[in-house]
């Protein structure tokens, strides 16, 4: 029914929706990182209110809770300056690997095409 066409262009666009959804997630945090830093929001009395924020920026809120970088107390959020560092590092380590794989994965797409 499908050739093989069809499932190399359904593989590469899935890698291709796979690298957007991750870039979209760290560009959030981000952007919810720099908000935080713009209101100088390091502890409970700077803290941002979460009514203040966007639900995109809630759901980064939540997961940046989760890996310990933001604090979440009294419906309010501000970072945790401790964890900034290894949260850093973590980050950019998944990213690295996320693009790596991706880039993989496209390698050898085009080698399976180009041995046919």
């Amino acid at each position: 029914m499908f050739g093989r066409g069809f499932a190399t262009a359904l593989l590469l666009i899935l890698v291709a929706l796979a690298c957007l959804a991750g870039v979209r997630r760290v560009e959030r945090d981000r952007r919810l990182m720099s908000k935080l830093r713009g209101a100088r929001a390091f502890d409970l009395h700077s803290a941002v209110p979460l009514s203040g924020l966007s639900p995109d920026d809630r759901d980064s809120t939540a997961g940046l809770a989760q890996a310990g970088v933001v604090a979440i107390e009294q419906n309010r959020c501000y970072i945790v300056q401790s964890q900034l560092t290894m949260f850093r590092r973590k980050r950019t380590r998944v990213v690295l690997a996320t693009g790596f794989v991706a880039l993989m994965i496209a390698v050898l797409v085009i080698v399976l095409i180009l041995r046919r």
